[in-house]
């Protein structure tokens, strides 16, 4: 009896700590992606990825920036910011490569900001894998923040090489 326990208590650690069928699904298409010879390596996610850490894009540039929101220069000091924040939280990893993993995207989208973000979002990829996690839609290859396809919230990716997971 005691065997059977321990072996059913190891049974569900697995389970709590190795992926779902689906995601190791999702690692292996995220991988394929990442291999590929793309000029961009950009993944849009729905969920986050147990082993993938994540970086709130949203909370790190707005600490950031609020002590200059009154600036003339507030656009330029995001931007830098931005690019601080990416290089900083860029992984190195061995299989994969560098790659950034994003979430709360939503500052980057702020007009009174001026972000470029088709710019930065094809730069990015270019480097290292960039992994978005979103709560928006694709559709016809435009990225929607919102989902009623607000086109103030958009990014156009018609030009760079995505996969969504």
């Amino acid at each position: 009896m005691l065997c059977y326990i321990s072996y059913t208590t190891l049974e569900n650690k697995e389970k709590l700590h190795y992926p779902f069928k689906e995601e190791i699904q999702q690692m292996e298409t995220w991988k394929q992606h990442i291999a590929a010879n793309s000029r961009h390596k950009l993944l849009f996610i729905k969920r986050e990825i147990e082993d993938i850490s994540f970086v709130d894009v949203g909370t790190k540039l707005s600490t950031a920036i609020e002590p200059a929101l009154q600036d003339k220069r507030l656009s330029m000091m995001a931007e830098e910011t931005l690019d601080k924040i990416i290089d900083q939280y860029t992984i190195q990893d061995p299989d994969v490569g560098d790659y950034v993993a994003i979430r709360n995207i939503g500052i980057l989208f702020e007009p009174a900001l001026h972000i470029n973000l088709h710019a930065k979002v094809d730069s990015w990829s270019r480097t290292r894998v960039l992994i978005i996690h979103h709560e928006g839609t694709i559709h016809n290859h435009v990225f929607f923040l919102t989902t009623n396809n607000e086109t103030k919230y958009s990014l156009n990716l018609k030009d760079i090489t995505y996969k969504t997971l």
